[in-house]
């Protein structure tokens, strides 16, 4: 026999089940409660669209007081977009999530090298796959507007170098650094927030591919907002 403590959680799972909502009702509904809770008194539109995809994509409410912005980071990453721009991943989980449809819309697409390293040397001696897919497409890319680290250091670090070797009248690409863990995640995220070209980054050793890929599209979204490109 059933005991009726069984008996209530059964009655609340049919409960559940029988409440049916579409994707879009679900999102709308998170978002609703997201607003409701989170306080985002002081920032613009366009940063609460991004830190509002950022929790609604972890459900972690810490990252409004953690995430750190350059002055100029939304507007020069709408602006990489709307030109066309392509964004470069550091693994391929982070490109599968970015909305490509879009970016295509305005001519640009979402890249990521690892793919192509098979039978390509590594650069350096005890370099990463990461850093060398990183190091490569730079090289061989000469479109990239927007970078988009969401799960390795050592590939932030790479890009940090990179742009580093850059005069200071050197066009920059915004740079999404959100890399997650205990080994030199948080150290990598805070060299970034000392840089002088736009970044997005949070001070914490959170971050991720849904990190990474809700800010990518929250800046997708905005740039969208504002029409097609004439």
């Amino acid at each position: 026999m059933r005991s009726s403590g069984s008996e209530d959680f059964l009655g609340i799972i049919r409960q559940l089940r029988n409440e049916t909502l579409m994707p879009e009702e679900i999102e709308k509904r998170s978002f609703a409660i997201l607003s409701e809770e989170a306080e985002l008194n002081g920032l613009s539109h366009e940063e609460q669209a991004v830190i509002k995809r950022v929790v609604h994509a972890t459900a972690d409410f810490g990252f409004i007081r953690n995430i750190a912005l350059h002055s100029d980071a939304i507007e020069h990453g709408i602006t990489m977009i709307r030109e066309g721009k392509d964004i470069l991943t550091d693994i391929e989980m982070v490109r599968s999530g970015v909305n490509g449809r879009t970016l295509k819309r305005f001519g640009g697409r979402v890249v990521c090298g690892l793919s192509g390293l098979d039978g390509k040397r590594y650069s350096g001696p005890g370099q990463t796959r990461s850093e060398t897919a990183i190091e490569l497409m730079f090289k061989e890319n000469t479109n990239i507007g927007i970078v988009a680290i969401g799960n390795a250091p050592t590939a932030l670090l790479k890009v940090i170098e990179i742009l580093n070797r850059n005069g200071p009248d050197a066009a920059f690409p915004l740079v999404i650094g959100v890399p997650v863990g205990f080994v030199k995640a948080l150290e990598s995220k805070i060299l970034l927030s000392l840089q002088r070209f736009p970044f997005i980054t949070n001070i914490s050793r959170k971050g991720g591919t849904p990190v990474a890929v809700a800010v990518v599209n929250a800046l997708l979204k905005l740039a969208d907002e504002r029409g097609d490109k004439h």
